[in-house]
This record gives C-alpha cells, sequence and structure tokens, in this order.
C-alpha cells in the first residue's frame, strides 16, 4: 500500500491522519507496516449548532500511528500505583470565555501524549495537536465571513488550546515538546499564494513567554483536473493549507526542520509519480508534510 510505502520511505515515527472516517481503514496500512506499529482513532463530533448545510457536520476522524520501537505512549501512576498509558483523546477541556470575541472550535482536535524514553532516544514528552480547520459547502476564498470563522479556529487553537496544553503539568520531570499540526484551510502569506491568509505575525505569536510560529509553506493541496492549467509553474498544486505551530523559545533546542513530501516529484514513488491525478483520487487532495526533530 502506497501510505505504508510514504511511511517508511520517510522513516516516520509517529503519523497524525485527518479525514479518516472508519477505523477499519488503517487497518491495511498497518499490515502492511508490519508489526511494531500502533494505532488510535477517534470521531470529533460536530458540536451542536452547525448548520446543515455545513460539511463540517459530518464531523472528523482522526487518527494517530505511531513505531511502537521508537515511541510509546506516556504512562502515568494511578493512586493505587498502577501505571496506565495515555490514551490519545478528542481534546474539549478548554475555555474561550476568558479570550474576547472568539467561539469554539466546530470540531474539536486529536491530542495524544509520546516519549521516546527507554527506546534509544532523549528523557522527553512529546505533544502533540492534530486539527482540521472548519470547511463550509457554501465556502469562497473571497467570503470574509468564512475566513474570519476560520481565523477564529486558527486563534482558538494557538491562543487559547496550545498554551494550555504546553503549560499543563502532569507531574513528570520530563521536558515537555509541543506541536500543532493540521488542514489549517488558511495560506500562509506569500507571493505564490491567494486568499485566506492566517493572520497572524511572520516572526511568531507572543503569548506570555512563548512565540508561536506557523511553519510549511510549500504548496499541499491539488488542483482538481478542471482547474489545472499547463502554463502555469504550480500545475497541479494550489495552496499550502497544511502547516505545524510550536513554540520557538521552546523547541530550539530540537532543532524542528519541516518540509512537503514531494510524492510527485521523486522517483521512488513509482506509483504517483507526476500523476496528480490519481494520486488526489486514490490517496488524497493532500500532499503529507513532514517535521524532524532532532534532541541536541
Amino acid at each position: 500500500m502506497q501510505i505504508a510505502e510514504m511511511i517508511r520511505h520517510e522513516g516516520m515515527d509517529l503519523v497524525a491522519l485527518m479525514e479518516v472516517t472508519d477505523e477499519d481503514a488503517l487497518t491495511p496500512v498497518l499490515t502492511c507496516l508490519g508489526p511494531g506499529w500502533e494505532k488510535s482513532w477517534h470521531l470529533s463530533r460536530p458540536k451542536r449548532g452547525v448548520s446543515s448545510a455545513d460539511l463540517d457536520v459530518v464531523g472528523e476522524g482522526y487518527a494517530f500511528i505511531w513505531n511502537k520501537r521508537r515511541l510509546a505512549r506516556i504512562q502515568s501512576t494511578l493512586l493505587n500505583g498502577q501505571k496506565k498509558d495515555f490514551e490519545p483523546v478528542i481534546y474539549d477541556r478548554y475555555n474561550v470565555h476568558a479570550q474576547k470575541g472568539l467561539k469554539e472550535l466546530v470540531r474539536d482536535p486529536l491530542y495524544g501524549r509520546f516519549t521516546p524514553s527507554g527506546l534509544g532516544g532523549g528523557n522527553f514528552e512529546l505533544r502533540v495537536i492534530c486539527d482540521h480547520i472548519r470547511f463550509n459547502v457554501f465556502d469562497n476564498q473571497k467570503d470574509r465571513l468564512m475566513w474570519g470563522r476560520r481565523q477564529n479556529e486558527f486563534d482558538v487553537l494557538t491562543k487559547v488550546m496550545y498554551p494550555r496544553i504546553e503549560d499543563m503539568n502532569y507531574g513528570s520531570s520530563m521536558p515537555a515538546y509541543t506541536v500543532l499540526m493540521g488542514d489549517f484551510n488558511l495560506n500562509l502569506r506569500r507571493f505564490w499564494t491567494g486568499k485566506p491568509f492566517i493572520d497572524t505575525p511572520q516572526d511568531g505569536l507572543i503569548i506570555g513567554d512563548k512565540r508561536i510560529l506557523t511553519v510549511q509553506d510549500q504548496l499541499t493541496t491539488l488542483k482538481k483536473p478542471k482547474d489545472k492549467n499547463p502554463q502555469e509553474s504550480t500545475v497541479g498544486y494550489q495552496n499550502n493549507f497544511d502547516h505545524f505551530c510550536y513554540n520557538a523559545n521552546r523547541l530550539a533546542s530540537m532543532r524542528p526542520a519541516y518540509r512537503r513530501v514531494d510524492v510527485m516529484g521523486t522517483s521512488y514513488y513509482t506509483a504517483y509519480y507526476g500523476d496528480y491525478d490519481r494520486y488526489r483520487e486514490e490517496i488524497s487532495d493532500h500532499i503529507p508534510i513532514v517535521m524532524t526533530l532532532t534532541p541536541s
């Protein structure tokens, strides 16, 4: 299976997935990856009041897949002394009321805690938030109302949820590093991208002692066949909606690097080399993005 081949070739240790409508869809991927991999799938149900005309009414299927030889779920010690793995959860423990004008997310994100401790890695905790910012069937990129709704969700994630999760004290002495990722349905402002843009400072959003960067500006969404123009240099790509966010002040020691997986332009993905339409039909209308963390 091509998804498993991408995971293997890129050396991914943890994979965050969206739009996984059924947990059984992960079975072929795990089978192809072989023993030593684990998954966690969760459905984020839409909040009350979402319009029936809104695509977000169907909810969101999130999943993590991870290499058990490299990562493990964080273990917590219960009052009776027993150990319990922290299972990834749909995160809904946040409060927007203190932030003037912000509204709750239509679909809450998936949150997981992992560590390479004892598995040949450093002694630290990795907190991962995976989110798919809202989209609407009546969406128009020039529609300021929808743009504002997406920006609201981005603000909730970066100004409310990220600081709360990063500062959470679980009683562990390990340093914790937090990364927010996903399809934000918003572009970073670059000359090769159009609206809607993320309204955030390019050198980072300052929240207390945090400087939260939003990165990964390569184009990652694929055009529909009818929208492609062979005269354009981007041909099959159209937006850079897929991003990572992290606190640059805390993550500096991990030397974060990020990029788009060039599925269309590298010969080892022989099934899709240059074939945008086939990839879009069989895999997704998004190209994977990768972040690499290298402890000092």
